[in-house]
């Protein structure tokens, strides 16, 4: 498995961050690099606003590496993880888990640009997750 932290969580230890991504990638039978970085709310705010056009900070952005491979870095802000955790009443530590996997189900080709892809992405996160104790409700 390549994962690669760049910067760590306040939200979720490094053995958890690893079991989530040897999961994903059992699920998708195959294995690619991944960086991940857990960043304030200016820095994924610019990054948002630079490559998506979107003026506001988001919860995680994901980059391949280049148009050939699935590998790259997912960038998860942990400000936005806790508002939306408090929000939502979910543990800080299930969102980002969430947002890891969602992250890494990008990077390998799956995306929600419409409802049946956006329902297809959610059960395999949601299969995912159950394997790590997490549930998430969505509407």
């Amino acid at each position: 498995m390549a994962l690669r932290i760049v910067k760590t969580s306040k939200y979720i230890d490094k053995k958890l961050l690893e079991n989530a991504v040897k999961e994903v990638f059992s699920y998708l039978d195959e294995e690619f690099e991944v960086n991940v970085k857990f960043v304030s709310e200016d820095y994924i705010h610019d990054l948002n606003k630079k490559h998506i056009g979107k003026d506001e900070p988001t919860n995680v952005l994901s980059f391949n590496h280049d148009n050939n491979s699935k590998g790259g870095d997912i960038v998860i802000c942990e400000a936005v993880v806790g508002c939306e955790a408090s929000k939502f009443n979910y543990k800080p530590e299930e969102l980002s888990l969430l947002y890891m996997v969602h992250g890494i189900l990008h990077l390998a080709g799956l995306d929600h640009t419409n409802e049946v892809d956006r329902a297809k992405m959610e059960l395999v996160e949601n299969k995912i997750l159950s394997k790590l104790g997490v549930k998430i409700e969505r509407d």
